[in-house]
């Protein structure tokens, strides 16, 4: 009995050895292949490798309604256009919301954006760092040359539907192409006041017949054809996708399609190219039942190579939306909210790593593949969702953001 008392105590303490030991190993490396922000970056050549830039996209997930999340993302995009020449944003917006910001782009009105973008009001996107990062794109195109400036390639559906089908009705199928079929059932809809589902229903009906007789509409509507297809389809996935409650099967591969449409309309083969999404849709694994935007580029072999950043949270604050019934004391949309939720630190396996990096600066980032790596075929920085999968095989750089400030919403108050 003494005997085998001594072996698991032996046993236990060679286990909690190696333990220890890998613990000072991973340590050891974060520490080694990692940089950090505070405004400007430091040791960037530590995690932006000659490897990882050899990636033809860079994809920059973060957790919404975080005011650093979206400052560090501009930062990205910014030391990517110098460093790789990246000049193609694509972003998790729809395609009108692509119309009115590559016009604010080139001509710094941002009248058309900001009327088109009440339609967010309520909801995580509708903050003022969205709208900084935008005027500062805007700024930084004006430092640089014709043929280098940002272009933004929205590739999400067509959340802002009511928007989506005003503008086709009031630059599209207005005139003589009103008396098109097309035109004719798309002027019946009353995209301000009509019912949800009935506007839906009449758009599934639409889209097939617009489809069936496309090379018409292809010579009707001449230079404005491209805009006009995009976002009949974009608007039929979205309210299609909403009559069958079919988001998690769908909507990410509707947004692989759509990146094909702009690999082929810029000839993007080539390109080094940013992505702007939320930590979701960059994760390059699907989860079960549930398909991620990456993963379908990855099995697709859409890009040459794809470096997928997943941003976490040390502390601060969410701007988080609130529920309609909640709004009634003070008319506020908002709430401030302590940071506990999905990409929270404390959220995911091996957490506790990352506690050395909290006071190194706003943010930290890290690579996880770089030479001698300790988290191939590892479960660090995975949620408990995302067990099922390695940290090697979701993503390949991690930034660790610490104590951010919630954003504020573009107009309005919020409720602390």
């Amino acid at each position: 009995m003494k005997l085998k008392y001594t072996l698991a105590l032996f046993f236990l303490l060679n286990i909690t050895a190696v333990f220890a030991q890998n613990g000072k190993e991973k340590a050891a490396f974060l520490t080694q292949n990692s940089a950090t922000w505070n405004g400007s970056f430091k040791n960037m050549e530590r995690v932006f490798t000659h490897e990882v830039l050899k990636n033809q996209l860079f994809m920059i997930g973060e957790g919404h309604g975080i005011a650093y999340s979206y400052d560090l993302q501009y930062d990205l995009v910014k030391y990517l256009q110098q460093k790789a020449g990246v000049k193609y944003v694509f972003m998790e917006l729809g395609y009108l919301d692509g119309i009115l910001l590559n016009d604010y782009l080139k001509t710094g009105n941002d009248s058309a954006y900001l009327a088109g973008f009440e339609k967010y009001n309520g909801t995580y996107y509708y903050n003022k760092s969205v709208h900084q990062l935008f005027k500062k794109l805007y700024s930084l195109n004006k430092t640089l040359p014709q043929g280098k400036k940002i272009v933004i390639l929205p590739v999400d559906i067509e959340h802002g539907y009511r928007k989506a089908i005003k503008y086709l009705q009031d630059n599209m199928f207005t005139g003589a192409n009103a008396n098109t079929p097309v035109g004719l059932a798309l002027n019946k809809i009353d995209s301000e006041k009509g019912v949800g589902k009935e506007i839906a229903a009449e758009m599934v009906r639409i889209y097939p017949a617009y489809k069936a007789d496309i090379d018409t509409y292809k010579k009707v509507l001449g230079g404005r054809f491209d805009d006009a297809d995009f976002l009949l389809r974009n608007t039929f996935e979205m309210l299609n996708i909403a009559l069958k409650k079919a988001a998690d099967t769908r909507r990410d591969s509707v947004m692989l399609e759509n990146f094909n449409i702009y690999k082929q309309r810029y000839h993007l083969e080539n390109e080094k190219l940013v992505g702007l999404f939320g930590g979701f849709h960059v994760k390059q694994t699907d989860q079960p039942n549930d398909i991620r935007f990456a993963s379908l580029l990855k099995r697709s072999g859409a890009v040459k190579g794809i470096c997928s950043a997943l941003m976490v949270y040390n502390a601060g604050y969410i701007m988080m939306p609130k529920g309609s019934s909640d709004t009634t004391k003070t008319g506020n949309k908002y709430k401030q909210v302590a940071n506990t939720y999905d990409y929270f630190t404390g959220s995911f396996t091996d957490g506790d790593l990352l506690t050395p990096f909290n006071n190194s600066g706003k943010a930290v980032l890290f690579n996880l593949t770089a030479k001698g790596t300790p988290f191939k075929g590892q479960k660090s920085f995975l949620m408990d969702k995302d067990q099922y999968a390695n940290v090697d095989e979701m993503f390949q750089l991690l930034i660790l953001i610490n104590n951010s400030p919630a954003t504020e919403p573009l107009t309005g108050g919020m409720d602390k």
